[in-house]
């Protein structure tokens, strides 16, 4: 009876054990569940722009200062410069002639404007962007002759405002107008001449 008993309880243990191992925890389906997703940060454009560049100009300047609209005579020119980039400002130094020449009856008439250097500082509106305004000021060391014969060489500050345009790639182009002030004449012949605007446009590489 002992053997029989001992026997029945062996038996129900072992049956229990390996009913304990056949139990499985339930899986969990984790597509139920709401997953955390973290928002994706914008990512703000950089705009890599050149530290500094040189560039060739051309424009016109006006040949007869303080005169009327209606007697301006363009001068057309060439220019060369450099331009070095610090964040939203800049260093620009350059030099520019212009020349034209004009006949009143059988007399041939020289008007030029030059300046050698010119030196310039600039700042940028929108300093991050492909492209941005500018102003700025500086001086010039430059001479100039009108149509009535006045002639100037000497220190001539001026003002400028410009558009600079594509500004990270290879080439860039501006459009820039000055306008100047003849200020200290080392020579000068004739009455003094008064402002006058020179408008050009560039391109650096």
């Amino acid at each position: 009876m002992k053997k029989t008993l001992t026997t029945a309880i062996l038996t129900l243990g072992t049956v229990f054990g390996f009913a304990q191992e056949a139990i499985q925890e339930p899986a969990i389906n984790t597509g139920a569940l709401p997953l955390e997703v973290k928002p994706s940060l914008p990512i703000e454009e950089k705009v890599l722009v050149k530290k500094s560049f040189t560039y060739l100009r051309m424009g016109v300047s006006d040949s007869q200062p303080v005169n009327t609209i209606d007697s301006v005579k363009v001068v057309p020119g060439l220019g060369i410069g450099y331009r070095l980039l610090s964040g939203a400002s800049a260093f620009d130094v350059s030099a520019s002639y212009n020349l034209r020449y004009t006949t009143s009856g059988e007399e041939r008439q020289e008007t030029y404007f030059y300046t050698l250097p010119k030196a310039n500082y600039l700042y940028y509106t929108s300093p991050a962007r492909n492209n941005s305004f500018y102003v700025g000021g500086g001086a010039a060391w430059g001479g100039l002759k009108t149509k009535d014969n006045r002639e100037f060489m000497g220190l001539i500050p001026n003002a400028a405002v410009g558009y600079e345009i594509n500004r990270k790639a290879t080439v860039r182009t501006f459009i820039q107008l000055d306008v100047s002030q003849p200020a200290i004449a080392a020579v000068k012949d004739g009455l003094f001449p008064g402002p006058f605007a020179e408008l050009s446009v560039g391109a650096g590489f």
